[in-house]
């Protein structure tokens, strides 16, 4: 038999779709959920107490960059090497902390996302559960081309994809539209043509991977969903008939909506990004409510706003989700998105033991999700306990 931790949960909500549930006990053994058993009494002996808070999954960001920050990107851009594989660090340390125990990262300079990864397995760092696209694939001159790998024309796009999926990453990271962060990147903006898009789907899905794109709108936003992309980023811009194409090819949105609420609430951003915010964030929260009510699968990204889904749980529950509805955007959908929901995504037996414990009632006030009292991943306490 291996360690057994035990918790005392006042509220428990799994992610399942069922309702909160109180005074529940939740074993865990090594990294596993071993048991799940609601209506106890009293704290159990050695149990760590959770009676004061709401448990849940660990949350999920399925959009995220560890070596960018809110801001100056251009400026982070020219930053030493060494200096963003450091800073790539402590946001991996801070995400974890505040309860965001998986995340996609859609793309970072010169691969340090396979060091990240290869360091928090290892147990060099303290980090999320983390999956990688490599270096994200963009024009020249394209969106983030900074950051990114610019190429142009339809061989050159097949061949950057085998580029990434010769360092083993886990997704392929595409630029389709332009960007906010980018200055004088017009955000409608195709800025690939249909047969390049076409060839690097093909290129990711023939090597096994898939494929996420950065997309605002446009008309780049229905050439890929037509030719099979598996998900949009960002979206705010996407119409109707995108959104219905999305519903039926099962095309996944990662809204980002939090990360525009919180460029125009946070001082000292470059004017060209805050502008781009303004025209964007009524657009971004709309695309969210249309989303659900087309049936598209819905995922959470926090992008270069790390470790905040209290935002994105407030938009979504704006936008009509129902408090378990966008809790689990937050957890089990994202970790689907990943191929991870057989894994993690829900407090269940069987499932990987990612947890966390908030004070107070997220279904009620979402942004007590701020206030993470305790974080477990993979069995491993980080916080509280």
């Amino acid at each position: 038999m291996g360690t057994v931790k035990t918790l005392f949960c006042g509220a428990l909500i799994d992610c399942t779709g069922a309702p909160a549930r109180h005074n529940c006990v939740v074993a865990v053994e090594d990294d596993r959920i071993v048991s799940v058993t609601a209506g106890s009494t009293e704290v159990p002996k050695g149990a760590i107490d959770l009676s004061d808070c709401t448990v849940l999954p660990g949350f999920v960001d399925c959009h995220d960059h560890l070596g960018i920050d809110m801001g100056d990107e251009v400026a982070q851009s020219k930053e030493p090497f060494a200096y963003t594989a450091i800073k790539g660090v402590r946001n991996a340390q801070d995400i974890l902390r505040r309860g965001v125990t998986t995340v996609r990262d859609v793309g970072e300079q010169e691969f340090l996302d396979v060091s990240w990864r290869r360091a928090i397995r290892e147990g060099l760092i303290e980090g999320p559960n983390l999956l990688i696209s490599g270096k994200f694939i963009t024009r020249t001159g394209g969106h983030a081309w900074f950051f990114g790998n610019e190429v142009d024309g339809v061989d050159a796009i097949r061949r950057s994809v085998r580029e990434q999926l010769k360092q083993h990453v886990d997704w392929i990271k595409l630029m389709v539209s332009g960007g906010s962060s980018t200055p004088g990147s017009v955000v409608m903006m195709a800025e690939y043509s249909e047969a390049e898009i076409a060839a690097c789907i093909d290129e990711a899905h023939r090597g096994g991977k898939k494929v996420a794109a950065h997309i605002h709108g446009g008309p780049g936003a229905a050439w890929a969903i037509r030719h099979g992309v598996d998900t949009i980023e960002h979206g705010a811009f996407l119409t109707d008939d995108d959104l219905k194409m999305m519903a039926d090819k099962g095309t996944w949105l990662v809204s980002t909506a939090g990360l525009i609420w919180a460029i125009l609430n946070t001082p000292g951003m470059p004017p060209d990004y805050l502008v781009k915010a303004r025209k964007s964030f009524d657009c971004a929260k709309s695309t969210i409510g249309k989303a659900r009510r087309y049936g598209v699968k819905l995922a959470y990204g926090g992008d270069t706003y790390h470790g905040h889904p209290a935002v994105e749980l407030s938009l979504l529950m704006e936008e009509g989700f129902s408090p378990i509805e966008a809790l689990q955007v937050l957890t089990i959908n994202g970790a689907t998105l990943c191929d991870l929901g057989d894994v993690t995504g829900t407090v269940e037996v069987g499932k990987q033991a990612d947890i966390v414990a908030v004070k107070g009632e997220p279904t009620k006030d979402p942004m007590c999700l701020e206030a993470v009292r305790f974080v477990m991943k993979g069995g491993q306490v980080y916080v509280g306990g």
